[in-house]
């Protein structure tokens, strides 16, 4: 019989379809914690789905679990949608007997229908294959469109419009819609009149669960059992039984106390950019636990590009009541330091992807398929970067380009968008472009050109990508003088076959020395870089750093940013002189977006 679902449980907790109770953070976790599974399906998680955690991974259903979890070769979320998906070319088998490469063979039917057909939430194949979670998950929804619980694309508009557009249904969801929530009522066949050869279970204890041996059937507390009864006990999710785990009814009384449920502590609560976790339990280790238990020790250590614990790492402890001794600490970030990593080889040369973690490169997508690469820029913090105003500037107009016209790639090996050459970096949008009131753009003079990038993904850091510190002194005070020595970033010439990326070595010549030598007028927060070789500088490497490395500290700053050169007719500059902004004349207007992007970063260490 189907009810409008009534709240038993405490606030803190969530009802099973079948009445249990479990702790509402077991809800859809990728775990089944109800005995009836009702936690972990698309009927009353698929609301999750668009909500997961940035650095989370999505189950097809709508649970959140660590993206960590994906592809480990074990099953993290309740459907297995987390290992489902790591069959990239499954899509390439199932033509079958079909004659068409168009068509798809449906598995039993053996029917032939377009695969266009497949996965949009209506069973074409008699068999209903084409609307199968192993078939579905993973599909690749256009923007707008939803996601059914498996897998499926729908319209959005499809969505809550009372007709069942998912083969699932779960495009009606009860929560996802707003609905009443339906639910089995649970009944209890026991007989709850009290008699002197029977054991009553008690009511006043928080999340234990018993079941009757050996049925296995649930029993809810207060219900009273036969005598010589066995009862096996456990707790619902979240907890773990800390003593006796079955007990027996004897002449009306039980063989011994019942045990108190002691609380796990959440594992996803540890998780940070910055930050890793190493849980200790009876002398054995594992990496990213997600329920912590009782007691158990757990080593917090910063990841890479991150430093702040020294030689010491913060341990902290889960106490029975299922929280931690201390709030997770974190940890800042390790800005300017190179690392080692095993170098890749092509054509014969050697090639170092971590020289310049901190280089971005700024696409242009105007029609969502072709992607113009248009500037360099330098990471700063995870999801901040820095680069030039006249990358987002519309010349014709005269005013900024709108933010979702651009990606921003970090751990870029070569100048194409073609992510398969670079099958490890990274891909964000932009959110926001902060550029200065008093940004002027002229064929020889840029004012202001200095923009502050905030991505709507932060970066994550590893070995290939990290930031660069920002060689932030007394702002204006700070003048460039003559041959100091640093490096930019550049792609190289435009007609070589692979565009790939290279240190240029450069020295500085002072504001005063660059217009003499320029015989220009120069904007007054400028000052110049000259080629110490015959290294290549290209259209497009405008936005990236000059950088220098401190005598002192041996970290890697980032004191310019290059602005403009005269290319003349040429799309490269082999013997000339580049024009940098001094990111020590950043106006006030930029600075405060800066740190207040820096400090929304903070937030996800």
């Amino acid at each position: 019989m189907k009810v409008i679902a009534q709240q038993q449980c405490g606030t803190a907790q969530w009802d099973c379809n079948n009445g249990q109770c479990i702790s509402a953070n077991a809800r859809c976790d990728g775990m089944t914690d109800c005995q009836d599974g009702s936690d972990e399906t698309a009927e009353n998680c698929i609301q999750g789905y668009a909500t997961c955690h940035a650095f989370g991974f999505k189950c097809a259903y709508g649970a959140c679990v660590a993206d960590g979890y994906r592809c480990n070769g074990r099953k993290d979320c309740a459907d297995n949608s987390d290992e489902l998906v790591c069959d990239d070319k499954k899509l390439d088998k199932l033509q079958g007997n079909c004659s068409s490469g168009t068509d798809f063979e449906c598995s039993q039917s053996n029917e032939c229908i377009s695969k266009g057909n497949m996965c949009n939430g209506i069973k074409d194949c008699a068999d209903g294959s084409d609307e199968t979670l192993q078939l579905c998950v993973g599909f690749d929804c256009p923007d707008g469109a939803f996601h059914c619980g498996y897998g499926a694309c729908i319209s959005g508009t499809a969505k809550c419009n009372g007709v069942r557009d998912c083969a699932d249904g779960s495009d009606e969801a009860w929560e996802l819609c707003g609905y009443p929530r339906p639910v089995n009522k649970a009944t209890s066949s026991l007989s709850d009149t009290r008699d002197e050869n029977k054991c009553q279970l008690p009511e006043n204890y928080p999340h234990l669960v018993a079941r009757l041996h050996p049925q296995n059937e649930t029993i809810p507390l207060g219900a009273w059992v036969g005598n010589y009864e066995i009862v096996h006990l456990e707790c619902s999710n979240g907890y773990r039984i800390m003593t006796d785990d079955s007990l027996n009814c004897q002449n009306g009384k039980w063989t011994a106390e019942f045990p108190t449920c002691a609380e796990y502590c959440d594992g996803l609560s540890l998780l940070g950019l910055s930050t890793f976790y190493v849980c200790i339990n009876n002398f054995m280790a594992a990496r990213q636990c997600t329920r912590v238990q009782p007691n158990t020790e757990v080593i917090v250590g910063c990841n890479v590009g991150y430093e702040g614990f020294g030689n010491t790492s913060p341990l902290i402890r889960c106490t029975s009541d299922g929280k931690f001794t201390a709030k997770r600490p974190t940890c800042n970030v390790e800005c300017g330091v190179l690392r080692q990593s095993t170098p890749l080889t092509k054509e014969g040369f050697q090639l170092q992807r971590n020289e310049v973690p901190w280089q971005v490169a700024i696409y242009r997508k105007p029609d969502k398929t072709n992607y113009k690469f248009v500037c360099g820029g330098s990471i700063i913090s995870p999801s901040v970067i820095v680069t030039a105003a006249h990358c987002f500037w519309d010349v014709a107009v005269q005013e900024k380009m709108n933010a979702d016209v651009f990606q921003v790639a970090a751990g870029k090996y070569y100048r194409d968008y073609d992510t398969a050459k670079d099958p490890t970096a990274q891909i964000s949008d932009i959110a926001e472009i902060a550029i200065s009131p008093s940004f002027q753009y002229g064929k020889d003079k840029i004012l202001e050109d200095i923009a502050v990038v905030k991505l709507k993904t932060p970066f994550v850091f590893n070995e290939n990508i990290s930031a660069v510190c920002l060689r932030f002194d007394a702002r204006a005070n700070s003048y460039v003088p003559n041959d100091w020595a640093g490096t930019i970033v550049g792609y190289g010439d435009t007609d070589t076959e692979y565009k790939r990326i290279q240190r240029v070595p450069m020295k500085s010549l002072s504001f005063h020395s660059c217009q003499l030598r320029q015989q220009a007028n120069l904007a007054d927060d400028k000052f110049c870089l000259q080629n110490e070789d015959s290294a290549t500088v290209c259209r497009g490497d405008s936005g990236g750093g000059f950088v220098i490395q401190n005598a002192v500290t041996k970290r890697h700053e980032l004191l310019g940013v290059i602005s403009y050169t005269r290319f003349s007719n040429a799309e490269c500059v082999r013997e000339g002189i580049l024009t940098a902004t001094n990111v020590n004349y950043m106006s006030d207007e930029v600075v405060k977006k800066m740190e207040q992007f820096k400090q929304e970063d903070k937030a996800l260490f």
